[in-house]
């Protein structure tokens, strides 16, 4: 009698919708978090509206640029040390899906992490070449065969799914629109709190 050896199925990559609706839950849960920090800002606030300068250098002219940084920190913090431990931040556990080296199929650790987390934030907030370079890691996403935003190239990682085939194909439309409108609804109610 033979044993056929068993083959490990490959892992399923994450949906870009799925990817998004976790971003958008994790960012939501750290705007909640993090708006009693912008109550200690002064207040003071720009009045010229949006200009090319504000767009391309958003800390220029900015009095509370310091809450902007920590704010900013403390974003790639939240992504870098859950991905250390447990390659899920609590979007991506809600929405079933796990960042892991291509390598090994493990988190990533912390090294990955820290270079993981960082992409994001610095391509945000880099004076000048941060905001084509933040849409050119958008777009990434959508072209790469792999699904895979600069930061998954630069570390060597991917975002795959916890159901793996076994996840309902559609449906996710009606979800991220939901998720979407929960979270300007959200934001606009921390803008309105922190403005009485």
């Amino acid at each position: 009698m033979s044993v056929t050896p068993q083959v490990a199925a490959a892992p399923v990559l994450a949906a870009r919708r799925h990817r998004f609706s976790a971003f958008l839950l994790d960012s939501l849960l750290f705007a909640l978090l993090f708006a009693p920090v912008h109550l200690l800002s002064s207040g003071e606030e720009r009045t010229d509206g949006p200009t090319f300068e504000a767009i391309v250098q958003p800390y220029a002219g900015n009095p509370d640029w310091w809450i902007e940084v920590a704010s900013t920190a403390l974003f790639a913090a939240y992504f870098c040390v859950q991905h250390a431990l447990w390659g899920q931040t609590l979007g991506k556990r809600l929405c079933r899906l796990k960042v892991v080296s291509r390598a090994t199929g493990l988190p990533p650790g912390l090294g990955r992490s820290a270079i993981r987390a960082l992409v994001h934030p610095a391509l945000f907030g880099l004076p000048y070449v941060g905001p084509p370079l933040f849409f050119v890691n958008a777009l990434a996403i959508m072209v790469h065969p792999k699904r895979r935003c600069l930061h998954d190239m630069i570390t060597g990682t991917m975002v795959i799914d916890l159901d793996g085939p076994a996840r309902r194909a559609g449906g996710g439309l009606l979800f991220g629109l939901g998720l979407l409108v929960s979270l300007l609804a959200a934001l606009a109610l921390v803008d309105a709190l922190l403005l009485t």
